[in-house]
């Protein structure tokens, strides 16, 4: 349709053109729209005069005409139907849909009602879903554990290691995990679950209590003391020493004299003691080699006698030695390559937990998780902490909307997991096999689980779930958790098919090991490590002495040694002897991981030419003489005298000289290599070729057509020899008549005149120019190409093609980008026109365009550089935490994660918008989260509103100074109890003076009121006393000369019962008052018990509590022994 539209105009103008040409043919024309009658008249006024007369193709023209008119016609039709449909919705009126809720990942409308659990019934009310328990079950109502009452959902702890929590009126306990220790001691606290590492050190394999000091069993040198587990230790300071060479001993940090010295006359005899270098040693003298702390040497009776020092394995990760010492230390720990002070964090293998050195030993503690904002959050693999992306329920783990159906008594339930929140509702249970009767009711005494039969009081083991323990009671069977106790040892094994952890093998790093067996700890292989009883015990290795200076440690090896020896593709050990494999006549040594051969030693022959044997030349079988061998008996002549003759005997050569005979010309001559001299000969003449004279004895001459050499003729022979050329200075000379010449050019075989310029016959891209005997060649020069991505055409580049990304195509060829192979391009003219492949459109918003393909398609979804297959739940990337999506054939839908319903009256918008409880009900008044309040009253507690829970602690009373005491009503706390006088309470220990007698005094003792008249004490000269006073006073505070002021008291004789005060008088200045101290009345001490009063004491005492009073005693008399006193008991409570 699109097409005929755009093809509509062009079409319509030519068939104008034609009605034209036939209306002036004169034809009738056929009555037209209004449209083209317009047409027709515009080609009339503008081709009329252009066109002729015109043959006879109408009838397809016609009939072509006719389509379109038929197209138009349909267009008229669709454009009022789509008008129609427009004033349809414009008449529409938008309104607002009802509120719905969101619950168990789908919406409820207005009213509906749904169970999240077997226990809980919601309601969505105006939007916003109200939940509560269902009362009309009776396990819903809560759970009875161990004769307590607990409600649906509380959970609660059975003991410090048990953590039980109620649903739907069953109880699911599970025993916390305990973390492995790595302690020497350990114990479990009370009232706690786990073990924990006993306070103090462990150090060099020995436990130190908190505070403690003592010595490095590793290195004397160091004090070290125990400070909040942890071990710090400094040099030791040693005594100045009273000889002045003193020597270390082994064993001991201070340098001592050494053995047999002595300090003054009459020392007796000393054993002759040792050199090493330049300094002398006495004998015993111990010394560490310099270089090697770990060496120890000793000076005995002259001779120096040098050993290893044995370090002890005392933690299994212990720190490097200090500078100058040879055993690790304990102080810190040494592991993956690095060092670690004790308290520092070290790298975990196990990403859940942290890890950190103490003192040689690597503690470890699982990370901290923060609280999940679900009820049963699950673990994900690679994820350390809970989250609510999973579920964990009964043990179980579950993904996120996954479906799982349990059997809980005898109710049969289908459960859904939904973002950390599981929900059950209640199915129909499959019927029992058996039918009761009343003649046989036993026989439906039996458990079906899973379509499979048990008996009464049996107890089973589900299959696969070896954690879980079955038994069928009254013909329901009942499953529960297994319960693992703490397993008494640091490292068990999980047995396969087993639930709990055992003792019978160790799992140390991963590796299982049994009991017994020794291994090598592969994270650091110098460990020995032993499994004993489920705990592995790792001890340092002891490596024997080495015998070489640079002793070579390899990957995964822990002792040094030598390095061995390879030798012709053999490898020897260190210090080994041994025959060079491919010559047995060298003797070779293996010595710091080289090979030192020599040749053997070879004992001396019985004679003077021996012939050369297996290595050594030691056979007289026959001689060898002058570079040659000879076989015993033969005669030859002497390699450098011709005129000896040699004899072979046993490997001796005896060579004597030839005899000449007589010449008879006087003056003979020996030529060289003759033995014996001969005659002169007349000399001959050397021929020449064609007609040249022959040439004489001794003479010069070139041979004819070759003037490069020059001969010589002697005694009838010639010898010759070509003329020496000097060096051609050019680079590529040409052959000349004998020497080269620089006037032409030898370029690769061919011959080249000079100036010269040729193609370069193995560049086609280069010419080349001979010049005075070289050759310079360059590249032929080229016009710049006048586009992108020219041909290489032989030399120069050329538009005839492209070569694009180092392919080169034909012009207007297509082909696929190599980059993306999406792209389509083409090459015009060394031009590439590259432009993305067209897709069609897709109907999803989010599509996925697949690995390899081009256009993406509905089958997937990308959605913020997240991938999703189809039908697939992931996290929002916008909001992860708070929104799930689903990719629903290419378009990912979002929603909001379900809230858990919140179980109280006043919720308030949390994580997620969803609602928490952060407020507390205590006593009828709401309490805001974080608030700190009074307990009821009475209860004398302390309460705290924190995330909806409310918790409260009993108040801590001070301690009291006093045995009295007493509790009002309406307080927590007692208080000391004091005595009431005249209406008024007086505290324990106070003195007053009573309003009725101003000369008497009253003080309180233990609840019992003394009161006495006061008697005066004279302390001064001129006493005076006024209208008001009791007892005459001393003016201006001044006693024997020394000047007190207002408030000061003192004794004024020798009698401790007398007391002077200092006060202040109304008018005029302080005076002196003195008097006689008040005794308290001990009443209801027996006689034998008063204690008279000691030096400088005032009153007697009573050498036990006064406790006559009691409650059947109250109201009578109590005849105290001074007979001045009548006593009542009486009880000291106040009126409300």
């Amino acid at each position: 349709m699109a097409g005929a539209r755009a093809a509509l105009l062009p079409l319509l103008l030519q068939l104008a053109r034609l009605i034209v040409a036939r209306a002036e043919g004169g034809r009738a024309e056929p009555r037209e729209p209004s449209v083209l009658a317009d047409i027709h008249d515009y080609g009339r006024q503008e081709l009329a005069q252009s066109l002729g007369p015109v043959g006879a193709p109408w009838r397809s023209l016609e009939e072509r005409l006719g389509q379109l008119e038929a197209e138009v016609t349909e267009l008229r039709e669709q454009n009022k139907d789509l008008q129609e449909r427009v004033r349809r919705l414009e008449s529409c009126e938008c309104r607002s849909a009802s509120p719905q809720c969101w619950g168990l990942g789908r919406t409820w409308p207005e009213g509906a009602r749904w169970e999240p659990d077997t226990c809980t019934v919601c309601e969505c009310q105006e939007g916003t879903p109200r939940c509560g328990p269902r009362p009309d079950l009776p396990h819903c109502r809560g759970c009875s554990h161990n004769g307590q009452a607990h409600g649906n959902g509380e959970t609660f702890s059975q003991d410090a290691c048990t953590t039980c929590r109620c649903l739907a009126g069953v109880v699911r306990c599970q025993r916390s995990a305990c973390s492995e220790l790595n302690c020497l001691e350990s114990y479990t606290p009370p009232g706690e679950c786990c073990p924990i590492c006993r306070p103090g050190c462990e150090y060099e394999g020995q436990f130190h209590e908190e505070g403690a000091s003592f010595l490095s069993s590793s290195n004397p040198c160091l004090q070290c003391s125990c400070l909040r587990s942890l071990v710090h230790c400094v040099p030791v300071k040693c005594p100045p020493s009273p000889c002045s060479k003193p020597v270390s001993r082994p064993g001991h940090c201070c340098p001592a004299c050494p053995a047999g010295w002595c300090n003054g006359c009459g020392c007796p005899g000393r054993a002759p003691g040792c050199m090493e270098g330049d300094s002398h040693k006495d004998h015993g003298q111990e010394w560490t080699t310099p270089g090697d702390p770990c060496r120890i040497c000793q000076c005995l009776e002259g001779h120096i006698r040098c050993r290893q020092r044995e370090c002890a394995s005392l933690c299994p990760y212990p720190a490097r030695p200090l500078p100058g010492t040879c055993c690790p230390v304990c102080d810190g720990c040494f592991l993956n390559g690095r060092e670690h002070r004790s308290g520092e964090p070290v790298d975990s293998r196990d990403p859940c937990s942290s890890c950190r050195c103490a003192n040689g030993t690597v503690q470890c503690d699982p990370l901290p998780c923060p609280p999940a904002p679900c009820t049963h959050p699950g673990r994900s693999p690679g994820q350390c902490c809970p989250i609510c992306d999973a579920c964990e329920y009964q043990g179980q783990q579950y993904r996120s909307q996954e479906t799982f159906a349990l059997q809980e008594s005898s109710r049969c339930l289908r459960c859904s997991c939904q973002a950390g929140e599981v929900s059950c509702e209640e199915r129909d249970c499959p019927v029992a096999p058996c039918v009761p009767s009343a003649s046989a009711p036993q026989l439906c005494s039996a458990c079906v689980l899973h379509g499979e039969e048990f008996a009464e009081g049996v107890q089973w083991e589900p299959d696969g779930q070896p954690c879980i323990a079955c038994s069928c009671r009254d013909g329901v069977p009942v499953c529960e958790a297994v319960l693992c106790s703490p397993a008494p040892c640091q490292h068990p094994t999980q047995p396969p098919g087993a639930c709990c952890p055992s003792c019978e093998s160790c799992t140390y790093h991963g590796q299982v090991y049994a009991n017994g067996q020794n291994f090598t700890d592969v994270a650091s292989p110098c460990h020995a490590c032993h499994c004993e009883d489920g705990t592995v015990r790792c001890s340092l290795v002891n490596c024997p002495p080495t015998t070489c200076a640079k002793p070579q440690s390899g990957p995964g090896q822990c002792c040094p040694k030598c390095p061995d020896c390879i030798l012709e593709s053999q490898v020897f050990v260190d210090g080994e002897r041994f025959s060079h494999p491919r010559d047995p006549c060298q003797e070779c040594q293996c010595r710091e991981g080289h090979a030192h051969c020599q040749p053997r030693p070879c004992p001396s022959a019985p004679c003077g030419h021996p012939l050369p044997g297996t290595c050594c030349r030691n056979d007289c079988s026959g001689c060898a003489f002058g570079g040659k061998e000879y076989p015993n008996g033969v005669d030859f002549p002497h390699p450098s005298d011709p005129c000896r003759l040699c004899h072979c005997l046993s490997g001796n050569v005896q060579c004597l000289a030839r005899r000449c005979p007589p010449l008879s010309c006087p003056e003979p001559a020996l030529r060289p290599g003759d033995c014996c001299p001969r005659c002169p000969a007349v000399p001959a003449s050397c021929p020449q070729s064609g007609d040249a004279v022959p040439a004489r004895h001794q003479e010069h001459f070139f041979p004819p057509g070759d003037p490069c050499r020059r001969c010589l003729c002697l005694d009838g022979s010639v010898s010759c020899q070509r003329l020496p050329c000097p060096p051609a200075p050019c680079a590529h000379p040409r052959r000349g008549s004998c020497c080269p010449s620089c006037d032409g050019c030898l370029y690769q075989g061919k011959e080249f005149a000079n100036g010269e310029r040729f193609q370069s016959p193995s560049a086609a891209c280069r010419v080349c120019l001979c010049w005075e005997g070289s050759v310079n060649c360059e590249p032929r020069a080229c016009a710049p190409a006048q586009c992108p991505f020219p041909t290489k055409d032989d030399c120069c580049p050329a538009c005839d093609g492209c070569e694009y990304l180092g392919v080169s195509y034909l012009s207007s060829q297509e082909f696929r980008d190599p980059r993306d192979s999406c792209n389509l391009c083409t090459c015009l003219g060394g031009f590439v026109t590259c432009s993305r492949q067209p897709c069609e459109p897709l109907s999803c918003s989010h599509p996925l365009t697949a690995p390899g393909h081009c256009c993406p398609t509905c089958q997937g979804c990308l959605y913020h550089g997240v991938t999703a297959a189809s039908g697939e739940t992931l996290p929002d990337p916008l909001d992860p935490t708070c929104s799930i999506c689903t990719c629903q054939e290419g378009s990912m839908r979002c929603q909001k994660k379900p809230c858990p319903p919140a179980l109280c009256s006043h919720p308030s918008p949390g994580p997620c918008f969803c609602p928490v409880c952060h407020s507390c009900l205590s006593q009828g008044q709401e309490r805001q989260d974080g608030e700190e309040f009074e307990g009821p009253a009475g209860s004398c507690e302390r309460c705290r509103c924190q995330a909806g829970q409310l918790s409260c602690v009993r108040l801590q009373c001070p301690p009291l100074p006093c045995l009295l005491q007493v509790t009002e009503p309406g307080s927590c706390c007692p208080r000391c109890r004091g005595c009431l006088a005249h209406g008024k309470e007086h505290p324990e220990g106070s003195t007053w003076v009573p309003p009725d007698s101003p000369c008497s005094s009253c003080m309180c003792h233990e609840g019992v009121v003394t009161c006495a008249r006061i008697q005066c004490v004279d302390s001064c000269a001129q006493p005076h006393q006024g209208p008001s006073d009791c007892c005459p006073r001393c003016s201006d505070c001044e006693h024997r000369g020394r000047k007190y002021e207002p408030g000061e008291s003192f004794q004024p004789g020798l009698d401790p019962c007398e007391v002077c005060i200092c006060e202040l008088q109304p008018e005029g200045p302080p005076s002196l008052r003195c008097h006689r101290r008040q005794c308290p009345s001990l009443v209801g001490c027996p006689p034998n018990q008063l204690l008279p009063p000691g030096p400088q004491h005032c009153c007697p005492t009573c050498a036990q509590a006064l406790s006559n009073c009691t409650e059947g005693l109250l109201g009578s008399e109590l005849t105290p022994p001074d007979p001045c006193y009548t006593c009542q008991c009486r009880l000291l409570a106040y009126p409300p």
